[in-house]
């Protein structure tokens, strides 16, 4: 698996899949995390593969289907760049190459993670984990209907 698509996801791994479906194109993963939600934000598991450098999460609230991926491959690409590992500024200079708008950044470096920035993307589910000035990560999920407050899964037509 190679090409990030967005709103879409990783190659033939799909946003909206079962976690049936998921085992049956990726095996059974590394690890799986569940987290119990609260009134906003429902429960949420989360499976990594670590071999594969790729963490994918379900939510309840979407009938446990996949609701985002997250790569820190350097093997993924986007739009057919290879982006992990190069500078926040070349990245965002891609970001621009691609008409993908305005991205906000957030400092939320820690005592763990020093110098860590998040750019974000809401109108095209995106968000860009950069440790000091790097691209390490890269996480997106299905584009989102404001109105019916839910996915637009692949394949299906926004009204």
């Amino acid at each position: 698996m190679k090409n990030i698509t967005l709103g879409q996801g990783l190659d033939e791994l799909q946003f909206g899949l079962s976690r049936e479906a998921v085992i049956k194109l990726l095996g059974e993963p590394t690890e799986k995390e569940h987290m119990d939600g609260d009134e906003e934000s429902g429960a949420l598991e989360a499976w990594h593969y670590d071999e594969k450098h790729i963490s994918l999460s379900f939510e309840a609230d979407c009938d446990w289907r996949l609701t985002s991926i997250t790569t820190a491959s350097p093997d993924v690409n986007l739009e057919g760049l290879d982006l992990i590992g190069i500078s926040q500024g070349e990245v965002m200079e891609q970001m621009e190459v691609f008409n993908l708008g305005e991205f906000e950044m957030q400092d939320v470096s820690s005592e763990e993670l020093p110098n860590q920035t998040i750019a974000t993307n809401a109108d095209f589910s995106i968000n860009l984990f950069f440790d000091n000035d790097n691209l390490t990560e890269i996480q997106w999920g299905p584009y989102w209907d404001d109105e019916e407050e839910k996915p637009i899964w692949p394949g299906e037509e926004e009204d």
